[in-house]
């Protein structure tokens, strides 16, 4: 029993030095996203509705920046057709941040990854991502900011389209596919920064 409390004891002061010199930073969001089209076999084309969305930063500080994990969900559905889809992104990202004043910085980023997009259409749900992205900071304290962003997400789709049937007042059809192999959606950010 008392080695266990010495090794918990141990453990603990470990975990504190090691954090008492790590720089984590981890940035929770809420946000909107627009963008997104498909189109079905007459030609007409629909937009994916905007919609919420959730992301999830975690970073860490580098020189003049910061790198890390960007994680993005978003949950809407085809404009006139009742279509669910969901879209999730997971990228690494770096930014470089220019300082406005002591408590304020302005940034500007990229990212490179994957995306996930579960819809009925497509045969292949992944796909390679890209994001650009710019924001501001407003820094509370030494571990607590707010930051808002804005931000592009670009992602390769497949075009290959499986039988999706929909009727509509005047028709309906079978075949719903992707209207581009790029999928471009907007998305702007508002969120709390934590540093540990």
């Amino acid at each position: 029993m008392k080695n266990k409390s010495w090794l918990l004891f141990v453990a603990a002061a470990a975990m504190t030095s090691a954090t008492a010199y790590a720089d984590v930073i981890i940035t929770p969001m809420v946000g909107y996203t627009l963008g997104g089209e498909v189109e079905d076999s007459n030609g007409n084309e629909y937009d994916l509705k905007g919609s919420e969305s959730y992301g999830l930063s975690i970073e860490v500080p580098v020189e003049n920046g910061q790198l890390g994990l960007f994680y993005s969900y978003q949950d809407n559905e085809l404009e006139s057709l009742d279509y669910d889809s969901s879209i999730q992104y997971l990228m690494i990202q770096s930014r470089l941040n220019m300082p406005i004043n002591n408590n304020a910085l302005s940034y500007l980023g990229v990212g490179l990854g994957g995306s996930y997009t579960d819809v009925d259409w497509a045969d292949s749900k992944y796909g390679f991502a890209a994001s650009i992205y710019a924001g501001l900071e407003y820094k509370f304290t030494d571990n607590l900011a707010l930051t808002g962003q804005i931000r592009w997400l670009g992602t390769i789709v497949d075009n290959d389209s499986q039988s999706a049937c929909y009727a509509n007042q005047s028709s309906s059809n079978c075949y719903i596919k992707f209207e581009s192999d790029w999928m471009n959606q907007f998305q702007s950010n508002l969120g709390m920064v934590f540093r540990f």
